[in-house]
Formats: structure tokens, sequence, C-alpha cells
């Protein structure tokens, strides 16, 4: 019987470590990896992988409006996670537009909405300056304990064709 030393001991342990290293590695560069969007990203880099959103996002009332008060895509999206591929050559994101509001649709409902709530506070809205309309809906939706997504899909980006009943059907408009 052969005698065991440390380096013996070590040896199946320092291959595994290889080849997790290169599962990792791999996984890596071939696939991309997985972050947190920064606060400091800008709007160009943004539109470098979401140019459709982006061009919506540039006609929007958050992107130019009567006050001069302009929303960046980090204040809706910072800290959500992204997959960046360094191979990826093009500028559009592979996931149908409906797909991508859906799953934007659910996250804000089940936050409440968080995202606009860091720069609109229903309790500092003031109804005066609201269309008699606008003024029912919002305190209707606080009695409710409604959200804005509820009633405000399609404010930053434009809305595809047949969205209302894709939204209905899954129970995310009325």
């Amino acid at each position: 019987m052969k005698k065991q030393t440390k380096q013996n001991l070590f040896m199946p342990f320092g291959r595994m470590l290889k080849q997790a290293i290169w599962v990792f590695s791999f996984m890596l560069f071939a696939q991309g990896w997985v972050y947190a969007v920064p606060q400091n990203m800008t709007n160009d880099q943004c539109a470098r992988c979401h140019s459709d959103q982006a061009s919506d996002f540039e006609e929007s009332i958050h992107y130019i409006n009567r006050s001069g008060v302009q929303a960046k895509c980090v204040n809706c999206h910072a800290g959500k996670k992204h997959k960046v591929n360094i191979h990826q050559k093009s500028t559009r994101v592979g996931l149908p537009r409906i797909k991508m509001a859906v799953k934007e649709w659910r996250r804000m409902k089940k936050n409440k909405s968080k995202d606009c709530r860091t720069c609109h506070d229903p309790l500092m809205m003031d109804y005066a300056k609201q269309e008699p309309r606008s003024v029912e809906r919002h305190e209707s939706g606080l009695e409710k304990g409604e959200s804005c997504i509820d009633c405000h899909k399609g404010i930053s980006h434009h809305l595809t064709t047949g969205w209302k009943d894709v939204a209905r059907k899954l129970g995310l408009q009325k």
C-alpha cells in the first residue's frame, strides 16, 4: 500500500479546483455575466442594447417636458439585474417587447411601483392642477391600495399592439 502524503491528499482537490475555475471562466466569458445596473450609468449606455426602448423614452414625458426635469433610465431601472454578453454584436434585446413589458409590470405591481415613488409622492399631488378625471382616479386608486402601474402603463415606453388583451388575460389590467 502506498503511503499517503500531503501532496497525494490534496491532489483531487487541486483537480476539482482547476475544473471549477475552467467552468466558471467558460460561463463568464462565453455566456456573459449578471450585474446590477449602477446609479451612474448613462442613457446612452443603456441604449447600446435597449435601442427601441431608448427611442420610446426620448419621446416620453419623462424625457422632455414643460418643467425641464428629466428622468434617466437608472431612475427607474437601477439595481435591476442584467446579463451582459461580451460577444453580442446586436444593439437590440432579444426578448419580445410584450414579454419585457409584462415582466416589468409584474415587478412594479409586486413592489407597489416603488420606482415611480422615488420621484412621485401620491400624498404630495396637487389635485388643483389635475384634470377632474385624474383627481377621481388618483383618489380612488389610493383608497383601493392600487399602485401607479395599475393605470399608468406606457408612460415611458410605447405599448405594443394588443398589450391590453395580454395584460387583462394575466390580471394586470382592468
